[in-house]
């Protein structure tokens, strides 16, 4: 399904505040929208049993029953709101817009995403025609990752359930980190180029990302090696400016090892993903970047600026 390209809205936000470029711990009211309409969608309306063989009959009221009652008991509560409406459907799904617990409002979500994938998918032709769900399992599933992936909220339903779309390890030790020390004034130009890689991932343009992370490893291999006054020019590529910062020390002989692995690392992933994946024009043939591709690219070049970071924060001038 296409989608609006308001994820530039939240990328000036993000750079604005210095914020992250996942959300993780709150849920835009407009996306909380989105998401009761979509369930909507995909739950069906709340009515009586429908009939037929008995295979395929299924009280679409079934669905909003048990959400209700699976958060009541996950909260520990006899109602979910205050007051409540005339029928659970609505109860529930108003409850959902308005809940600001984070982990609640994920279980919720993942609940009837469950119920959509597990029980409905097999009964989904008989109700279409009897019930009238017009999306089906996989639309839902779909637009709803669409929607939180376009606002930046860090998760989506996977492998039935909800998952963050980072791992903790690598989001906390190297995409904070190298956020965070992109904010340098030093590194604008990386840090525009990172983000950008970022909002080319989210917006779906793989073959951008890969480009943009490329053009970012390159500006912080010419802050380092400018300041440095290494032997290098403008158009210099990433190859020619690793080349430099071994010549020159930067890259120390008594880490020859790791570093020979690192430079290979670098040259023929990094700089030749870029050239062979996102530098060069597609030709006749459209170009596909898997999105697996994409994200190792974001990680792995996030790894090497913070190493090449805190390599030049460890020696003197």
């Amino acid at each position: 399904m296409s989608l609006p390209p308001t994820y530039s809205r939240r990328k000036r936000q993000a750079e604005k505040t210095g914020a992250d470029v996942y959300v993780y711990d709150r849920v835009p009211q407009k996306v909380r929208v989105q998401v009761v309409q979509i369930l909507r969608e995909g739950l069906g309306p709340y009515s009586a049993r429908v009939y037929g063989p008995s295979d395929y009959a299924l009280p679409t009221a079934e669905g909003y029953d048990f959400l209700y009652n699976q958060m009541r008991r996950e909260l520990g509560v006899h109602q979910l709101l205050a007051t409540e409406l005339a029928s659970n459907d609505l109860t529930f799904l108003l409850w959902l817009q308005q809940e600001q617990d984070i982990d609640y409002w994920l279980t919720a979500v993942e609940l009837a995403l469950q119920y959509i994938d597990v029980v409905i998918r097999p009964k989904w032709e008989y109700l279409s025609l009897n019930v009238g769900l017009a999306e089906t399992p996989d639309e839902i599933i779909s637009e709803l990752n669409a929607r939180l992936h376009e606002a930046g909220v860090g998760y989506e339903y996977s492998e039935r359930m909800m998952i963050r779309k980072d791992s903790e390890i690598i989001h906390r030790d190297v995409v904070i980190p190298v956020l965070s020390l992109l904010k340098a004034p030093k590194f604008a130009a990386a840090d525009k180029e990172f983000r950008e890689a970022h909002e080319a991932f989210r917006q779906g343009r793989l073959d951008d990302c890969i480009a943009k992370c490329g053009n970012a490893l390159e500006s912080v291999l010419k802050v380092i090696g400018h300041a440095r006054k290494w032997p290098i020019k403008d158009t210099d590529t990433a190859k020619a400016l690793i080349q430099a910062g071994i010549k020159t020390g930067f890259l120390a002989p008594y880490f020859e090892a790791t570093l020979t692995h690192l430079r290979c690392l670098i040259e023929s992933s990094t700089p030749t993903l870029r050239n062979r994946e996102g530098g060069h024009g597609a030709g006749l043939t459209p170009r596909v970047v898997p999105p697996h591709l994409a994200s190792f690219q974001l990680h792995q070049t996030a790894a090497v600026i913070l190493f090449l970071a805190e390599q030049d924060a460890a020696l003197l001038p």
